[in-house]
């Protein structure tokens, strides 16, 4: 990795897959090892905006509950809610 913002893509990429193990895998595949801390706990920041892009209530609820850590998870729905509410959408 050569740069913050090579972490940043591929973080951004990775969290998108939504479901946590394979979010995971992926930045696993895309980071060498020595990084791979930096890269989990910068996640934290690109799976909030995933998830809520969503479409469904239901899709949104099954990618949190992949998330095994509570604190990440409560992050990551603290997270949502805050740019749901900045958004104005609508949840169905």
């Amino acid at each position: 990795m050569d740069s913050f913002s090579e972490l940043h893509r591929m973080c951004e990429r990775a969290a998108k897959l939504t479901h946590y193990p394979s979010v995971i895998e992926q930045l696993h595949q895309d980071l060498d090892p020595e990084y791979w801390d930096l890269g989990e706990a910068t996640l934290r920041f690109f799976l909030p905006v995933a998830i809520l892009d969503l479409d469904t209530k239901l899709e949104r609820r099954e990618a949190l509950d992949s998330i095994p850590d509570t604190d990440l998870r409560t992050f990551v729905e603290n997270g949502i809610m805050a740019i749901w509410e900045r958004r104005g959408k609508a949840t169905d």
